[in-house]
């Protein structure tokens, strides 16, 4: 379970899962802190550190040697019936082309990307 607790500075809220926290506030522009990641960033979050787990977990399987592998990940709220989530990855390393995109094929339904690419309800209970 996630517990979001507010702060005293305007917006600023603490986010924990009762082992680890994080602070989120909104944007500059939005008139917080700008010193924390926002709420969209942290959606993103969730999917660039499961792709990025994700696939070191196929290379280490595979037995595949590999320096770095980085993940990034924008938001496209551009069109309001759709979100988009705009990726790359980037798996460093001496690796054929073939054999990272044999990877990437295999990666791209990472847990993260197959729970946001399901239907999606909310629901309000008391806890």
């Amino acid at each position: 379970m996630i517990v979001s607790e507010s702060k005293n500075e305007n917006y600023c809220t603490e986010i924990s899962n009762g082992n680890a926290f994080v602070f989120s506030d909104v944007t500059e522009k939005g008139g917080g802190t700008g010193q924390y990641l926002a709420p969209h960033d942290l959606l993103c979050a969730g999917f660039a550190s499961c792709l990025n787990i994700t696939t070191r977990m196929v290379l280490d399987r595979k037995n595949i040697k590999y320096e770095k592998v980085i993940v990034k990940i924008d938001l496209d709220k551009s069109d309001e019936n759709k979100t988009k989530f705009l990726y790359s990855v980037d798996i460093l390393g001496d690796i054929s082309d073939e054999a990272k995109q044999h990877i990437l094929d295999i990666v791209k339904n990472c847990p993260v990307r197959k729970t946001l690419s399901r239907q999606i309800e909310f629901q309000a209970i008391d806890f």
